[in-house]
């Protein structure tokens, strides 16, 4: 049997492992609150049956979402959260079940859904990690190489030096390289990364990828994006693509603002004692300003002034810089609120008042979003949809993410935007809220996310 097979049936054997804790364990919670001093009957399996398959949809479904069972892709820490998470929204739906089902807590022990909740989290903690040692054993890093054309090509090499464990550089080749000496690095390799390489090698290297069976990477340009969903178009007999402007359904925008309202009022209150503690700790601390006002851009390139907590030291923002890495201008308590995005809270106000919405590209300032679209003219285009709290770019990003990958990423939610999309980025929020990757500031040679002229 085959490295490759073992490692799919491992993944496997997990997944269905968490399944079958999900199956028990709903069971398990259902009885002891609901289903205490029934007749053993038929009605009675039958209904603990539905209620165990219905919660494991829950849970498979934000598994899925949160990537929870990608052993071998990512940390055990990281997977071991995504189960947390996925378990937790899980049990979160199951007592709301059986709230409606009673119509009342009384029948309802709260205690028996936190008990569950740990050995929920201690038993799938102690399997990841073993199925994880186990993938280890048969996995071996990706050989990969890189073709590129473009000089900023190091970027994608210092992501995946970051991820040892997955990938193998086999080489960097330059697309103007000697073709008899990129074939012999291409042939020992498991994927190939094409970065920004001209088209007639693309086809190229497509066809040898193609007769080979490699997996080939294709980087994204901002007309790709633009032409996602093009339909085929054969009036002729030359076939063409049509990339058709469709507006979004026209329920989408009320149904939007209507949970904006909803969504940050609920919010404005669960978070009303964590704002209040913030707000005394920050004038404890320096006895400045609480709150800080800061010019955006929105939807039509108006301008608004965002709230948040201050984070830095007082009149330290003057100039339009991001934080960098230990940057020393932020305070104490700012490095916690920054940590755990605490100093956007106040942003739920702005969303009240309509200046933002909950999923959109997020705000940045006049002075450098005229820098980003000196370089990258189509940096305006995120414009043509009204600012977010959180976004694409902000679930699948960084805070020193470079501004043409972000706006790949916000171009990318813009043409696909829809109400699912919206809910599915709200839940991989939560994820990334304690994740420290995601609130990185950039390095110390930088004054925005564009690297300085000799800083590439």
């Amino acid at each position: 049997m085959s490295k490759k097979l073992i490692k799919q049936m491992i993944r496997n054997i997990y997944m269905l492992l968490s399944l079958a804790m999900a199956f028990c364990s709903a069971i398990w919670l259902w009885y002891w609150n609901v289903g205490v001093g029934w007749d053993k009957g038929y009605f009675g399996g039958r209904t603990l049956v539905t209620v165990g398959v219905l919660y494991s949809i829950v849970y498979f479904s934000f598994s899925k979402m949160y990537k929870a069972h990608k052993i071998g892709a990512y940390h055990l820490m990281e997977l071991s959260f995504s189960q947390m998470l996925s378990y937790g929204i899980s049990d979160a739906v199951l007592l709301v079940a059986a709230f409606f089902w009673f119509h009342n807590f009384q029948r309802i022990d709260i205690r028996l859904f936190i008990l569950a909740f740990f050995i929920q989290n201690l038993i799938i903690t102690l399997v990841t990690f073993f199925m994880n040692r186990l993938h280890a054993k048969f996995d071996e890093p990706h050989r990969v190489a890189i073709i590129y054309g473009d000089e900023s090509y190091p970027l994608l090499v210092e992501k995946m030096k970051a991820y040892p464990y997955r990938y193998r550089i086999m080489g960097c080749i330059d697309q103007n390289s000697n073709r008899r000496d990129m074939y012999k690095i291409l042939n020992r390799c498991h994927d190939i990364y094409l970065y920004k390489v001209d088209v007639a090698l693309r086809e190229e290297i497509l066809l040898f990828c193609e007769y080979r069976h490699i997996d080939i990477h294709f980087s994204i340009g901002i007309e790709d994006i633009n032409v996602r969903g093009c339909e085929v178009s054969t009036f002729f007999d030359t076939p063409f693509l049509r990339n058709r402007r469709t507006d979004v359904v026209w329920y989408y925008p009320i149904v939007k603002r209507l949970a904006d309202i909803f969504l940050s009022l609920l919010a404005l209150i669960i978070s009303a004692p964590f704002m209040i503690i913030t707000a005394i700790a920050i004038k404890l601390e320096d006895g400045g300003s609480v709150l800080y006002l800061q010019k955006r851009l929105t939807r039509d390139n108006k301008s608004f002034y965002i709230y948040k907590f201050r984070s830095m030291r007082e009149n330290s923002e003057k100039s339009a810089r991001l934080a960098e890495a230990g940057d020393k201008r932020i305070t104490k308590v700012g490095r916690v609120i920054r940590r755990f995005r605490i100093d956007e809270i106040p942003q739920l106000f702005n969303i009240l008042k309509g200046d933002m919405t909950i999923v959109g590209p997020r705000p940045e300032r006049p002075e450098i979003a005229k820098e980003y679209e000196e370089i990258l003219p189509e940096f305006a285009m995120r414009l043509k949809v009204k600012a977010g709290l959180t976004g694409y770019a902000q679930v699948y990003g960084k805070y020193n993410t470079t501004p043409e990958d972000k706006l790949k990423l916000d171009l990318i939610y813009i043409s696909q935007r829809s109400l699912m999309m919206d809910l599915q980025i709200m839940f991989y929020t939560v994820k990334i809220l304690f994740l420290p990757e995601s609130t990185e500031g950039v390095s110390a040679d930088q004054l925005t996310a564009v690297k300085n002229p000799g800083g590439k």
